[in-house]
């Protein structure tokens, strides 16, 4: 169920001008990748703005705009470096757009639809619309509304609300019709953003994003019955089912109060609470007078509704049909990924004191693509975690220096909460050793006030005692990679080339980390007889030229790992005449740990030569010189390392190898081998090998 990057996905959206009576709106389909500062643009043109005034979004409580904000709180978010699709991600997603904020125009953003961009289509494109623009500084939606009356009935100018009657009729003059000309429109479009194909501004090539390491996940199917018994989709799919048809809703869509109340109550959906809490809770209930009058009960309902649990429209809710027959494996797992995100996301802690909650809200995603790359069965202690990230994340308080012990106490206590509140989703496993009097101090929503006035708490030793480790959960790891293959970043499965020919295999492994290597090899060869993967390794591995050496590289490896029963077809391949044949046969023998020192000596000298040559041209094929130094500088950790002692052993036999890279492996073993002794003998093999040329 691999998502498709955002780069290949549009959003259809609808600006609506809020106020205004009929609604001046209109509908427009732009790339995802689009930058919120372009979006922006955007709606200036559609709109008819003049962009002469102060702008900003607001998604899920978080401003963005082109500027740092005003001093009055946490700096907004940089509207040039998001995307729409990382602040919109689903359907029926809503937003905020403010400009001139003297008339406070407001836009809601809505997503009607995500779809697959076409190729070749030209975006952003404007559909459809209805509403003239508003004149610049008219005074807001009152001004508008009025000169919209004015326009349509121009026997009541007579001046008041703008001057006298030669003003309010200049302020009509600059008003078009309600009914739009969409052509012309989108003409004056085209001027703006001119003939763009929404593949001028990609997101960046696989190649240039860091892969993630191949990690194993159990089938969807256990993965959604685990997804569906987690405690935010639990009770969304229980206040769903509950919620069916002959249940009315208020005037703002929403349950009345008596419905709120039995809910809660029948279905057990708020958090359990003791003593002095729960009493105020269930009093709250019992007056209950409206649904947004109870904390924690709205969000759900929001929730339900956007995620389609249950449908809303002009005759009152009804629950959606799949979720009456029961959600598909893949429905379930599309519904908990969207809250995985949401709480990955959550951004009710941007405000947060002392800068703690931007803190916060910018430590997952570096965390979690960390927990994402240890090994299976790893738990990484917190303060382990916290070593890596100090790194990653900038601290918005300049009274508390980065490098401070402090700073680091900053760190823990924020991904302690942070973490503490995903694990609520079941994406997140915690090992806490942190007492419960500790732990719950951290954990408290008012932990922030007391961090800033310095209640309870001991700043100099902030985080020192939180003792935890953490891990993702499958469903987490599961999470993770659907994130990180929604950004276009390559995440395979564990295995998932197990099914693959050798050619294909081979050239994968040869762009993947080496630790990685053995996860993908053991079930390629477990569909296989050691007799069929020495054949169809040697097959492939055996061109002369192109990529035949790097091939070599990794087959050598793939063969070591088929152990002894792979010896006796090695053995044979020794007598082909084929160097390339013969030479890797040779090679994982002379690895494999299996000869005499009789047979070692000989193969080593019979082979040798061709073999260093071999090991060198394959690093220089994939990456060049760079490469190639790198590799060397490894190999050379012990003394001259194997590519140098076997340059130094047959060094007047190197230059007549046969082998087509001779002569550039040679002269790249000359400049770059961190030894003297073998780089001299390599420019002396290259010299000969020149002049038999």
């Amino acid at each position: 169920m691999a998502p498709r990057g955002l780069a290949h996905r549009a959003h259809r959206i609808r600006i609506a001008l809020e106020g205004t009576r009929p609604q001046v709106w209109r509908r427009v389909e732009v790339p995802a990748v689009t930058r919120l500062g372009d979006l922006h643009t955007l709606i200036q043109a559609v709109m008819g703005w003049e962009d002469a005034h102060l702008h900003s979004f607001e998604f899920s409580g978080r401003r963005y705009s082109e500027n740092e904000g005003l001093g009055l709180g946490p700096p907004d978010h940089d509207e040039h470096g998001t995307r729409i699709g990382d602040v919109l991600r689903r359907r029926n997603a809503t937003g905020t757009y403010t400009y001139d904020f003297g008339d406070d125009w407001s836009h809601t953003l809505t997503v009607e639809e995500i779809f697959d961009a076409e190729p070749g289509a030209v975006y952003p494109r404007l559909s459809d619309g209805h509403g003239c623009p508003p004149p610049e500084g008219c005074g807001g939606v009152a001004g508008f509304e009025h000169l919209r009356r004015l326009r349509d009935h121009p026997e009541e100018i007579t001046g008041g609300y703008f001057g006298g009657a030669e003003e309010e009729r200049s302020w009509v003059k600059l008003l078009g019709p309600d009914n739009l000309d969409l052509e012309e429109e989108r003409r004056r479009l085209r001027k703006v953003f001119g003939p763009l194909p929404w593949e001028e501004k990609p997101a960046p090539p696989e190649e240039s994003l860091t892969p993630a390491r191949p990690v194993s996940l159990p089938p969807e199917e256990e993965l959604a019955r685990t997804a569906v018994e987690t405690a935010p989709l639990r009770d969304l799919l229980r206040l769903a089912r509950w919620f069916g048809p002959g249940r009315k809703l208020t005037g703002t869509r929403v349950p009345r109060p008596a419905d709120v109340r039995i809910a809660v109550e029948e279905l057990g959906l708020l958090p359990p609470a003791s003593g002095k809490k729960a009493a105020e809770r269930a009093e709250r209930l019992r007056r209950l007078r409206a649904a947004r009058d109870l904390p924690g009960f709205l969000p759900l309902w929001n929730s339900a509704v956007g995620l389609g649990l249950i449908e809303v429209g002009p005759g009152g809710a009804r629950l959606a049909p799949d979720v009456v027959e029961g959600p598909a494996p893949t429905r379930i797992l599309e519904l908990w990924t969207e809250l995985f995100d949401d709480a990955v996301n959550d951004d009710s802690l941007e405000g947060g004191t002392s800068g703690l909650g931007r803190l916060e809200s910018d430590l997952l995603p570096p965390a979690l693509r960390m927990l994402y790359e240890v090994p299976d069965d790893t738990e990484p202690s917190l303060e382990d975690l916290v070593s890596a990230l100090l790194d990653h994340v900038t601290f918005v308080s300049a009274s508390v220096p980065e490098e401070s012990a402090q700073f680091r106490g900053y760190l823990t206590a924020a991904l302690y909460r942070v973490l503490y509140r995903l694990a609520g989703t079941g994406g997140v496993h915690l090992v806490d050793n942190t007492p419960e009097e500790v732990s719950a101090k951290y954990r408290d929503d008012r932990f922030g006030a007391r961090l800033l006035f310095g209640l309870d708490l001991d700043l100099d030793r902030l985080g020192a005692d939180i003792d935890c480790s953490v891990a993702l959960t499958p469903l987490g790891r599961y999470g993770v990679r659907q994130t990180l293959l929604g950004e276009g970043v390559p995440a395979p499965l564990s295995g998932h080339l197990a099914g693959v020919d050798a050619a294909e295999l081979l050239d994968a492994l040869a762009v993947t980390p080496a630790e990685n290597h053995l996860a993908e090899i053991t079930p390629w060869l477990a569909g296989r007889t050691a007799s069929e993967a020495v054949r169809e390794v040697v097959e492939v591995a055996s061109s002369p030229t192109g990529t035949g050496a790097v091939r070599r590289a990794v087959g050598t490896a793939i063969l070591h790992e088929v152990g002894e029963q792979a010896l006796p077809e090695l053995r044979v391949l020794l007598g082909s005449d084929r160097p390339e044949v013969a030479g890797l046969a040779a090679g994982v023998l002379l690895s494999s740990r299996s000869l005499s020192e009789e047979e070692h000596g000989r193969l080593l000298t019979e082979y040798g030569p061709w073999l260093a040559i071999d090991m060198v041209a394959g690093p220089l094929e994939l990456g060049g010189d760079e490469h190639l130094s790198f590799l060397l500088t490894l190999d050379a950790d012990e003394g001259a390392g194997r590519i140098g002692r076997l340059v130094l052993d047959s060094t007047d036999r190197l230059w007549k190898t046969g082998h087509p890279a001779t002569l550039p492996a040679l002269e790249a073993l000359g400049r770059l081998h961190p030894d003297k002794k073998v780089a001299k003998a390599a420019r002396r093999a290259a010299h000969k090998a020149r002049n038999q040329g």
